[in-house]
């Protein structure tokens, strides 16, 4: 499959064609019977059709679906779908995703049985979920594309592909321009798929335990127990056939000959079959890009001091013409090489434009604003080395180009003493020297005392050996030197000895009041003489406490609404002590940006936000305007802090008398009476 041009009036691709060269268009008319949409779909109905400010949320290449009812007289719905939509549902520019979905769900089903879906694009298997009603159910959905805007190659990968289309042995034929009339079930052909009857898997089919019991939809292929199947070969269908091919300007740069005269190169890209399309602009004449298999190129001369402010690509094979508008940038010749030697980057770069004023800048990678010299070379000294540098002229051009890297590799890791933090100890106290924080491939410690009253060290060719302080208060100098590659190293720790010292007090801080999510510090003190800082949880949500030894410590506030105590205990020469601190969470602030129910698909579409975003926060939605009505669903908010339901068809029908609903997060937030827009 193949996706094509961008569409200069909305943002999404002109077309998609899969592997038999069909060719489908995205259909945005709500006029048109056979697009699946209406003008309830505008924000705007009685308006024409425009970006972004009257779009559809959503709009289609293809979309199939197909309807059955199981024996328990429950509805079984498969969707097939190459879709246009927007991240957040709303049009915006940059928000454009098209993704290819398969959706399967059926009600009515055997707890805790096994069910095989057979449908044009594979073979599915579930295990049907209990649901408070005492049956199962599936409810499986599909969606392989771009997510976050744009990438509209990913949806490819998906399994929409090739198109369905209605099968011709069958009348009627469809309308002309269409793959079918979605407001009639018709046979359809298209699946690449066989069966495990050697059949095309143009079909529609659950297999599972007694869903063909009473239902009007049990099975008619030979080899087949119609108790335990269902299936259909009828489908809902629509797609428009693309008639044009549209164009994209890949790139418009230029050369400046001299004052009076320059060249353009023009690239453009469109579909496979040949397509003339032509280039114009001030000061230029009109020429045809030559090509094929999709590419143009061509290269015309201009007038002028200056390349035109603008040029028309207009692919005149598609009627109406495709056209897009580009302006012409200095096209960027360079080079990046850092030798690790001399830790120097030189960056040579130039312009295309030779005749006036051009000033290349490197687009900043921590070294601030810089700008190539005249003479066309950048020599940078530094050790924090980027990938790739990206050069940006003032006329327009920009390139991102590798670093190439020459010279030795770096020195291995060496060792590295660390004799730990000073200490302040009483009078003839047990001390235990502390050198584990050295690092490096270390084969050997070794301590000795160089000031103060001699003592005996214990263990002192280890990393953390031990002796008994003097009787008398004074100062002790000891040194740890570890050996190894790249060694030895050495490092010097004091003990301070004191003949007494008072208990310190133990300071946590005030109580804190907090947003969800987001990080806490503690400042702790403490009066006195205190060596030792350390902070524990005593109560609430259990949270990770990072630098939990130290007065200053840090942690993130739970996703719920809570209250925290924490205990800090300091410890010194004289004692130790201790002090709470308390931390509550405050509730998350809600939004409902949509609450409306359609009620010609039974559909629900409601969005918001919340200001703790996901994962772990949770929007339950009730119907009424109360938090005792009926639970309609509970989504989880996104990592944006966006949570949505849309959900057809629903077997939850809005409260007739309120036309309201409600909703709680699981961080405390809450709305009441919420009106609901009831649409057709």
């Amino acid at each position: 499959m193949e996706v094509g041009p961008i569409n200069a009036l909305n943002g999404f691709p002109v077309w998609y064609k899969d592997e038999n060269g069909l060719r489908l268009q995205l259909n945005t008319d709500p006029n048109d019977p056979f697009s699946g949409l209406t003008p309830a779909d505008l924000s705007n109905p009685g308006q024409p059709v425009s970006f972004p400010n009257n779009f559809p949320g959503e709009a289609f290449y293809m979309l199939a679906e197909a309807e059955m009812q199981t024996g328990t007289g429950e509805r079984a719905r498969l969707v097939l779908a190459l879709e246009a939509a927007f991240v957040s549902e709303i049009p915006r520019e940059g928000d454009q995703i098209v993704f290819g979905r398969v959706r399967i769900r059926v009600a009515g089903l055997q707890p805790n049985a096994e069910y095989v879906v057979t449908h044009p694009y594979g073979v599915d298997t579930f295990i049907a979920e209990p649901n408070d009603k005492g049956f199962g159910e599936i409810n499986f959905t599909e969606d392989i594309g771009g997510l976050d805007g744009g990438n509209f190659e990913l949806a490819l990968n998906s399994r929409i592909h090739p198109f369905l289309h209605w099968d011709p042995n069958v009348a009627p034929a469809p309308p002309e321009g269409y793959i079918g009339d979605p407001n009639v079930d018709h046979p359809v052909i298209g699946s690449p798929l066989v069966d495990r009857f050697g059949e095309p898997q143009n079909i529609f089919r659950i297999e599972g335990p007694g869903i063909g019991i009473g239902s009007p939809d049990r099975s008619t292929t030979p080899g087949i127990n119609p108790d335990n199947c269902i299936e259909t070969r009828g489908f809902s269908l629509l797609g428009k056939i693309s008639t044009i091919s549209g164009v994209d300007v890949t790139r418009t740069t230029y050369t400046q000959i001299d004052s009076s005269a320059g060249l353009l190169d023009v690239f453009a890209k469109s579909d496979v079959t040949p397509q003339q399309i032509e280039v114009s602009g001030s000061g230029i004449v009109p020429a045809t890009l030559q090509g094929r298999q999709g590419l143009y190129f061509a290269r015309v001369s201009y007038s002028g001091a200056q390349p035109p402010s603008s040029v028309t690509v207009r692919n005149v094979t598609d009627n109406p013409d495709s056209i897009k508008e580009a302006v012409p940038v200095d096209f960027i010749t360079a080079s990046a090489n850092y030798n690790n030697d001399s830790q120097t980057l030189i960056i040579n770069a130039s312009s295309s434009d030779k005749v006036n004023p051009i000033v290349l800048n490197v687009s900043d990678f921590g070294q601030g604003n810089l700008t190539i010299p005249a003479a066309g070379e950048l020599t940078l000294t530094l050790t924090n080395v980027p990938a790739n540098v990206t050069i940006l002229s003032s006329a327009g051009g920009r390139t991102t180009i590798p670093v190439t890297v020459e010279g030795g590799p770096d020195n291995p890791v060496g060792v590295l003493a660390n004799a730990g933090q000073d200490q302040t100890v009483m009078a003839g106290s047990q001390v235990t020297l502390n050198g584990t924080n050295s690092t490096g491939p270390i084969t050997s410690y070794h301590w000795i005392q160089l000031s103060g009253t001699p003592v005996s060290i214990v263990n002192s060719e280890t990393a953390a050996p031990s002796f008994t302080a003097p009787q008398t208060p004074e100062t002790l100098t000891f040194q740890l030197t570890v050996e190894g590659e790249g060694g030895p190293s050495t490092d010097t720790v004091s003990i301070s000895v004191v003949e007494s010292a008072p208990s310190p007090v133990a300071n946590a801080g005030p109580d804190q009041t907090v947003q969800q999510g987001t990080l806490v510090t503690f400042n702790g003190s403490a009066a006195g003489l205190a060596t030792s800082f350390n902070w524990e949880q005593i109560s609430g949500p259990p949270v990770q406490i990072t630098n939990a030894d130290s007065s200053s410590a840090t942690l993130t506030a739970p996703k719920q609404l809570s209250s925290l105590s924490f205990e800090l205990t300091v410890s010194g020469p004289g004692g130790t002590s201790t002090d709470t601190t308390q931390v509550t969470t405050l509730p998350d602030n809600l939004t409902v940006t949509r609450a409306e129910y359609r009620t010609d698909d039974s559909e629900w579409r409601i969005s918001g936000t919340s200001d703790v975003p996901g994962p772990g926060v949770n929007i339950t939605m009730f119907i009424g305007n109360t938090l005792n009505g009926t639970i309609l669903a509970q989504v989880e908010v996104d990592p944006l802090g966006v949570w949505q339901y849309r959900f057809k068809p629903s077997s939850v029908q809005p409260d007739s008398t309120t036309r309201s609903i409600s909703v709680q997060s699981s961080s405390g937030g809450t709305l009441i009476n919420i009106p609901l827009t009831i649409r057709q």
